[in-house]
């Protein structure tokens, strides 16, 4: 005779209920072996990103833009350590020591010179008007274009901060020998495509429509970068 517990174990594996899981436990094993799969594959896309980064070239700390911003960020501190007056930016004495140089010059041909655009020279000049330091009149020759030249006050204000601004020049340029501080200026000023009497002259199209120069084509750069 078969006994009762023999028939309990045939019924139980002839009936196919027994064989089912609870549904809370399948879908957190699926979801188990998703994740996994997901983890491996994000795992593989990572290194497949470091891979092809590497491959760029692409070097921070030795990229040229990098370097040179770190530079303006050494200049720009130099010149709030050094120069007294606390309200004046490095744009704002550079434009006062041009129109110093020049007696007076058009505010086109000014923003060229200090290398600012159309908008930021605007700016610049709208704040040394209210603080009294230039005037605008209309060119006699040319009523487009609007002529700045200092006030009495702009001069007195100007000249003790010349000697300033040299300070903050000999401090930026201080960790080079003197050999090295001609090489780097005469370098800069190649990469920038200016010439050493830059305020004399600056590239771009002069008053008269003319191109004064043109920039050349870059070099394409190391892949050290």
């Amino acid at each position: 005779m078969i006994e009762n517990e023999e028939i309990a174990a045939l019924t139980s594996a002839l009936d196919p209920k027994q064989h089912e899981q609870p549904p809370g436990k399948a879908v957190k094993r699926a979801a188990t072996s998703r994740t996994a799969a997901e983890s491996d594959i994000g795992h593989q896309g990572l290194e497949e990103t470091r891979r092809r980064f590497k491959a760029s070239g692409y070097d921070l700390l030795a990229h040229p833009a990098h370097v040179i911003r770190r530079a303006h960020q050494r200049a720009t501190t130099c010149f709030q350590e050094v120069v007294r007056e606390k309200n004046l930016t490095p744009t704002q004495l550079a434009a006062l020591a041009t129109i110093m140089q020049h007696g007076h010059i058009s505010q086109n041909r000014l923003g060229r010179i200090t290398a600012m655009d159309p908008s930021t020279i605007s700016i610049v000049v709208r704040k040394l008007l209210k603080l009294g330091l230039v005037v605008c009149s209309s060119s006699a020759s040319d009523q487009r274009l609007s002529i700045i030249r200092l006030t009495d006050k702009g001069v007195r204000y100007t000249l003790p901060l010349l000697a300033q601004t040299a300070e903050v020049g000999h401090l930026v340029l201080s960790p080079l020998t003197a050999r090295e501080q001609r090489t780097f200026m005469r370098l800069l000023q190649k990469v920038v495509g200016t010439n050493t009497s830059g305020m004399g002259q600056a590239s771009g199209r002069r008053e008269d429509g003319a191109v004064a120069g043109k920039m050349s084509r870059p070099h394409r750069p190391a892949r050290s970068w």
